[in-house]
């Protein structure tokens, strides 16, 4: 139980925080007037925000690994987001 408690708290920390980042850079580059792409943000969003119970529950043992890197992937995803859909957008 103490094991699930530090993954959750640990994988919370990291795509909580980058959610936040993200929700920043998406404002800093003028996505939020684009009213078209409201639906993806609030999905990926969303997704950042769920994403620990889920990992946390399943991130032990051999999946330990796999759960480490999709926690990172999903964070260096919502990171490098809103400089993507801003350069394909034209802004």
């Amino acid at each position: 139980m103490i094991g699930f408690i530090i993954r959750l708290v640990g994988y919370a920390l990291l795509l909580g925080g980058t959610s936040r980042i993200a929700e920043a850079l998406w404002s800093q580059q003028g996505l939020d007037a684009v009213a078209a792409l409201q639906p993806f943000h609030d999905t990926g969003l969303t997704a950042l925000l769920v994403a620990p119970i889920g990992l946390a529950l399943i991130g032990f043992g051999s999946l330990r690994a796999p759960c480490i890197f999709v926690a990172f992937f999903l964070a260096g995803a919502a990171l490098t987001a809103p400089f993507t859909i801003a350069r394909v957008v034209g802004l």
